[in-house]
């Protein structure tokens, strides 16, 4: 005798009971029919109330609460689904990992907090879509410019984290510059609802590693993502003087080195001009 379980498992084995013993009984009203009345009919039945049960029984079995996977679920949980990249759990996992790191071979490590600038407004004024392809674009510039050895992950929907291995504060100020030019010197892609170019900021803080500061990753994490701003951005010296966020202040300089007497020509001549300045000039 089959023992059936308590709890959740009994009632779906009594449900997958019922269902087969249902499939049974109708199974043999249907063979009499086929035998003493129509054999075709007889045999579309039967056909039918075996798909039936074998579609009901195994959808109870689906459900049953053995039968999912937890390991999955905890995978899932930590990948960000919409952009693949890991989540904040994941992040503070490699965060304790790397401190450990850090603290016994003396190697710097500093967390880059990257917030997409405006983007309550983005998607207010532009749409869901809009606010989507918003958050691609700084995914896509994230992957292209980060170091495979750094680990990139999403805390929320519009702030990411990346954690920068042997890169000291000074070194991440270069790298706040880079990701915030590379990501406002290109517009997203038109769209329907979108008739005018749109160009997406982001707002880099940084903030390097102290082991007599933090202790441990989730300070770390929190003193980074803005609790404390007027000291993270003491941490973050500018190479020229400009927040990594303020694009507009990026997009200037690079104008001037390309037209520094400030007259505008086609773009593909002042490079080839400001190259050959840097070439004579080493």
């Amino acid at each position: 005798m089959v023992d059936i379980p308590q709890g959740p498992e009994r009632r779906f084995a009594v449900m997958r009971r019922a269902v087969v013993a249902l499939g049974v009984v109708l199974l043999v009203g249907e063979a009499g029919v086929a035998l003493k009345f129509s054999g075709t009919l007889g045999l579309i039945l039967m056909a039918s109330t075996a798909g039936l049960s074998a579609f009901v029984f195994h959808g109870v079995r689906a459900l049953s609460p053995g039968n999912h996977d937890t390991r999955d679920d905890n995978e899932d949980s930590a990948i960000d689904r919409a952009t693949g990249l890991p989540t904040r759990s994941q992040l503070i996992d490699t965060l304790s990992r790397d401190i450990a790191r850090s603290e016994r071979y003396s190697h710097a490590l500093t967390l880059a907090v990257v917030k997409i600038g405006q983007f309550e407004e983005i998607r207010s004024s532009w749409g869901a879509g809009t606010a989507k392809q918003a958050i691609d674009h700084v995914v896509e510039t994230l992957r292209r410019i980060t170091r495979a050895s750094d680990f990139v992950a999403r805390l929320d929907e519009s702030t990411f984290a990346i954690t920068l291995l042997q890169c000291s504060g000074r070194q991440a100020s270069l790298y706040a510059d880079r990701l915030a030019l590379a990501v406002s010197n290109r517009p997203l892609k038109a769209s329907s609802n979108m008739k005018v170019p749109l160009y997406v900021t982001v707002e880099v803080s940084a903030l390097e590693y102290d082991a007599t500061r933090f202790r441990g990753p989730l300070e770390f994490l929190s003193v980074a993502g803005g609790d404390l701003v007027p000291e993270r951005s003491r941490s973050l010296p500018s190479q020229r003087g400009i927040h990594a966020g303020d694009s507009r202040g990026l997009r200037q300089h690079l104008v001037k080195d390309y037209y520094p007497d400030g007259e505008m020509k086609d773009f593909a001549e002042a490079y080839r001009e400001a190259r050959n300045r840097n070439r004579h000039a080493g």
